[in-house]
């Protein structure tokens, strides 16, 4: 009898982000998932008990990858968290395309994780209003970066941003 080699599950964690990168969420799916790392569907589900789960698994990777990111940036200005957001974009494009652009669970908690250290630097600008400005200039910036060879900061948006935000 041939024994079979057990599919790990860092290896199914892996071969599902990578998917998720490569085609985005409209392929994530038990078969899609098995196909892309030569097994069957029963490693994944014995793995997981649901998608969800692997779903789930796969978001916090992002989350924490993205906290120990502006952890390491330490803005301390909206100008400088701004920036960061940026450069995460640059530095991880197709991560921040897919999982903070297209996946609405993502969103929510990298919103949450960027407004939580938004009111730390501008506690007094810890309205909603304001973070609901400052989220949609940065993503849009971000998007910006990563889809236009042209995009420089120092734009004056950025200016005026400095000036709506800052003071």
């Amino acid at each position: 009898m041939v024994r079979t080699q057990r599919v790990q599950r860092s290896h199914i964690i892996d071969g599902a982000y990578q998917l998720i990168i490569n085609e985005g969420f409209k392929k994530f799916h038990a078969r899609s998932i098995a196909k892309h790392i030569a097994c069957s569907t029963q490693p994944i589900y014995r793995e997981f008990a649901n998608l969800a789960e692997l779903k789930s698994v796969l978001t916090n990777r992002i989350i924490v990858k993205y906290q120990d990111f502006l952890e390491d940036q330490e803005p301390k200005s909206l100008q400088a968290l701004s920036t960061a957001i940026t450069n995460y974009a640059t530095d991880y494009p197709d991560e921040f395309h897919r999982f903070f652009l297209q996946d609405s669970d993502t969103i929510q908690l990298v919103k949450q994780i960027t407004s939580d250290v938004f009111v730390t630097i501008k506690p007094e600008k810890s309205h909603s209003l304001f973070f609901d400005f400052f989220w949609q200039y940065c993503i849009g910036k971000a998007a910006l970066a990563i889809n236009n060879d042209n995009h420089t900061d120092g734009l004056e948006e950025d200016q005026f941003f400095q000036f709506s935000l800052e003071n």
